[in-house]
């Protein structure tokens, strides 16, 4: 039995909003207009679908701790860092270019003693350095002018902020230093709600330039570890598959009690578009079925189909210590499903 449309596009903003953890639409009336309704689950849809085909993941980074070193020395350091000391262009708040080591030094000064000022020995973060990065064979020039934009979009009230993009390794990314103190004296403090929200704005800004680029939580994807830097550049350059260290059981069911949510979302997101009436829908549920099937977290466990017994959509609370919680079977009919071919 297939559902009407706007009965599953209840569902799927119901389980989206689970998944990706952030609502997909802003605070509203209880009543929402039906274009606005319809316009939210198109909006899932799409990014439902970027998930799905692999869409490349931005990455946002501060690089600073707020318990390191702060104050003016730390940050004439940084600056000369990402400038290559004078040899690679910076851009400003006011898209003026500083080149050179005499410009960089008049920006240092400037910095150290106009507006707020920096001290040259400090207890707070006076600046936050930023990394916006994409995967290597990305368009330089896309990501470049897209961290332009991203800069004015989230740092444009008025606070100093310079960026210089690096093209001495594969992967393109841009530095920005900015200014934690606004024009009325309050401090940038980013949790990791507001660096979900970067990388969501500079992923848009990407979109917006023609990359097919996306932002979701390494838990959305299945992901249960992250490679170090060396790690991955050096697996690339060597074209080497990495080997993934070994796991026990503890960690093994710490890991699945930290994807069961995720998994059950997506499991009910697969049945949702399953039971559509719509054709396209039928066909993304098989894509989600297949998406999970390749997690890295669907690769743990006694073997590399874990099953649920029955049909449980959640974890028992009477799964012992040790062992694998057990994860949503996402098995569907497929006699039920057209044959059309998913995007990936």
């Amino acid at each position: 039995m297939s559902f009407p449309r706007v009965y599953v596009d209840e569902l799927l903003l119901n389980w989206g909003d689970r998944l990706f953890h952030d609502p997909l639409r802003h605070v509203q009336p209880p009543r929402l207009s039906e274009w606005a309704f319809h316009r939210d689950a198109m909006h899932l849809r799409e990014k439902l679908m970027m998930t799905l085909r692999g869409a490349s993941e931005v990455m946002v980074k501060i690089s600073n701790r707020a318990s390191g070193p702060q104050g003016m020395s730390v940050v004439r350091r940084h600056l000369k860092y990402i400038s290559r000391d004078g040899c690679v262009e910076l851009e400003d708040q006011d898209e003026c270019l500083i080149a050179g080591k005499q410009a960089l030094d008049a920006l240092i000064e400037q910095w150290h003693v106009g507006g707020w000022g920096i001290p040259q020995e400090s207890k707070r973060r006076e600046t936050l350095n930023v990394l916006l990065s994409m995967p290597p064979g990305t368009d330089r020039q896309a990501v470049w002018d897209a961290a332009r934009a991203f800069a004015h979009e989230t740092f444009g009230d008025g606070r100093p902020y310079v960026f210089a993009k690096h093209d001495d390794e594969a992967h393109p990314h841009v530095h920005m230093s900015v200014h934690t103190r606004g024009p009325d004296g309050r401090r940038l403090n980013p949790r990791k709600r507001d660096l979900h929200q970067w990388r969501e704005a500079f992923a848009q800004q990407l979109r917006a330039r023609g990359v097919d680029a996306n932002a979701t939580p390494r838990m959305v994807r299945g992901q249960t570890r992250r490679l170090s830097k060396q790690a991955a550049i050096w697996g690339t350059l060597q074209e080497t598959p990495i080997r993934s260290p070994v796991i026990d059981d503890r960690t093994r069911h710490d890991l699945w009690k930290a994807h069961i949510e995720t998994l059950s979302a997506w499991h009910q997101i697969a049945r949702t578009l399953a039971n559509s009436n719509a054709p396209k829908d039928r066909a993304m549920a098989i894509g989600v079925v297949e998406f999970v099937r390749q997690m890295p977290i669907c690769s743990l466990g006694p073997t590399n189909r874990p099953q649920v017994p029955g049909s449980l959509p959640w974890p028992t609370q009477s799964t012992e210590r040790g062992r694998s919680p057990a994860v949503p079977d996402l098995q569907l009919d497929r006699s039920r499903l057209p044959s059309l071919d998913v995007e990936r």
